[in-house]
């Protein structure tokens, strides 16, 4: 029975694919909308919101003020899932994040399977981009942009290799530019940088530079800063300022480099730079260790596919390696490319180095083994309040964790796809456990109530952030206090330094100056006052 079920993923790992997707699903949707927003995901909900409400889609703003710091294609999406999934939940907030996690997923699938014409590496090398460390406990869990704009500079990357291979050059900058124009009016000039560095790289590798200066290379470059330009023309009709919306992305862009954070932190940074991601990426970065002999560095440099991959990573990775305050999450488009190459060394060279093999398997044994085990502790952890039906869930996860230990310990060359799906099953756990319990715990819910019911009070009102000056770390929490306002008021807000219009004010630190403004309640230092 197991030999034949070794057989079977071996011979189609498509329907073992096909599984783990599915399996995927309630490992990623279940509470998905519970918690509240935080992070940088406010920011994107109230600029979405405010063109709902002002109907005006050309202009990202909040609190009514213009919105510099990205450009609106995101917003404009979440805008539709508001409108298509008729409310302004959490759960409508994250969905544009979560469903380009599946299509990345797949997109990784396809172009392996393609490529490299093996459907097991194709299998594991999507795989562990949905479970790496960093997907499974912090980015599949938040409504942010990186998943969606990684996926298409990802797909950029497909296909410029796809049409370069094929030596078609006005296919590899048509489509490679299209997507830089849609990925631009999303996330600004790191796009640029993308398609820059990746081209360059390529065309210096393969001695085509010349190709920079064909009608080939321009016409679709032309095309690009056309649709880029038509979106702010449009712009421009209804704030003339762009010359502060160019040197607000250029800000944002320029912000986390080694100029901005200093000698001395930049030169920590470098250094622990790569065991940090090899941390997001576990268990895959474990495969590195079929990847270090000097033969199957030159076979993998050998095959056209992987060169291509690696080139590309080293033509990027190095921008990100010496800026000190890049976050994980803006390199989602090129952990795949490792991904990819580790999984080929894995399933190239497992048989060739038993010992490695060997100490690997046990590994993920000891790790299944642990996880499985510490399953019941959820039984003793106090969540009887915060998880309903606490005794048939964590009977479930153990038991499917226990089966999926089973199958690592009795499987000779699956035990890795059963890993993978220990740690889906994992991630549903956490879903089900550790999501609640932040939820009873998390300040956050108190200000979302708080928000909340404000917004109620003032619903036909006039509601003002009197002297809004947020520093930059507060922002993120400033803007979730917006957005449930204006969520419960389906009206703006508006900022302002004067107290003399009638209306409701809300303060962060300080009192009005005016003398008939009346205190209407305090949230933990947070005022609402009402001028008649």
């Amino acid at each position: 029975m197991i030999g034949k079920l070794d057989e079977f993923i071996e011979r189609d790992p498509g329907k073992a694919f096909i599984f783990l997707l599915v399996l995927a699903i309630p490992a990623f949707f279940v509470n998905l909308g519970l918690l509240p927003l935080f992070a940088d995901e406010p920011t994107r909900a109230n600029v979405a919101l405010e063109m709902i409400l002002s109907k005006n889609y050309s202009v990202p703003t909040i609190g009514g003020e213009y919105y510099y710091n990205k450009p609106p294609l995101y917003n404009w999406i979440l805008a539709a899932t508001y409108l298509l999934s008729g409310n302004f939940s959490e759960f409508a907030t994250r969905l544009p994040a979560i469903v380009p996690l599946f299509l990345f997923t797949v997109t990784i699938w396809l172009a392996v399977a393609c490529f490299l014409r093996d459907k097991r590496i194709a299998l594991l090398s999507a795989i562990l981009f949905m479970v790496n460390s960093r997907m499974l406990l912090y980015d599949s869990m938040l409504g942010h942009i990186d998943i969606f704009y990684s996926w298409l500079t990802f797909g950029s990357f497909m296909l410029i290799f796809h049409f370069y291979r094929k030596e078609q050059w006005l296919q590899v900058f048509l489509f490679s530019y299209l997507i830089t124009a849609v990925t631009f009016l999303c996330k600004g000039l790191p796009s640029i940088v993308f398609q820059g560095m990746t081209l360059i790289a390529l065309l210096a590798y393969t001695r085509n530079l010349k190709k920079l200066f064909s009608w080939q290379h321009i016409l679709p470059g032309l095309l690009c800063v056309f649709i880029i330009g038509a979106y702010f023309y449009n712009y421009s009709r209804y704030n003339p300022n762009l010359g502060g919306y160019f040197a607000t992305i250029w800000d944002q862009s320029s912000q986390r480099t080694a100029v901005r954070a200093g000698l001395w932190k930049t030169f920590g940074y470098v250094l622990t730079f790569p065991f940090e991601h090899l941390v997001h990426l576990l268990p895959a970065s474990l495969l590195l260790l079929f990847c270090v002999k000097r033969s199957s560095r030159k076979e993998i440099f050998g095959h056209p596919f992987l060169r291509f991959l690696l080139i590309t990573f080293l033509a990027n990775i190095w921008i990100y390696w010496l800026s000190p305050e890049t976050r994980p999450r803006y390199l989602l488009m090129l952990y795949p490319l490792l991904l990819i190459t580790f999984s080929y060394g894995y399933y190239t060279y497992r048989d060739s180095l038993p010992k490695t093999n060997r100490v690997f398997n046990h590994i993920l044994l000891a790790i299944a083994c642990i996880i499985t085990l510490a399953v019941p502790s959820t039984l003793f952890a106090g969540l009887q309040q915060a998880v309903p039906l606490l005794g048939v869930k964590t009977a479930a996860i153990f038991v499917s964790a226990a089966f999926f230990t089973w199958l690592i310990y009795r499987l000779d060359k699956a035990k890795i796809v059963a890993f993978a799906g220990l740690l889906l099953v994992a991630r549903l756990g956490f879903s089900w456990f550790v999501l609640p319990e932040r939820f009873q715990r998390r300040d956050a819910v108190y200000f979302r109530h708080a928000a909340t019911e404000m917004g109620t009070l003032s619903r036909n009102k006039p509601f003002y952030f009197y002297q809004y000056h947020p520093e930059v770390l507060t922002i993120p929490f400033h803007d979730r206090l917006i957005f449930y306002i204006e969520r419960s008021r389906m009206k703006k807000v508006e900022f302002t330094e004067q107290d003399i219009k009638p209306g409701y004010y809300f303060t962060f630190d300080r009192d009005l100056k005016n003398p008939s403004a009346l205190l209407l309640k305090e949230y933990r230092g947070l005022k609402l006052f009402e001028i008649k």
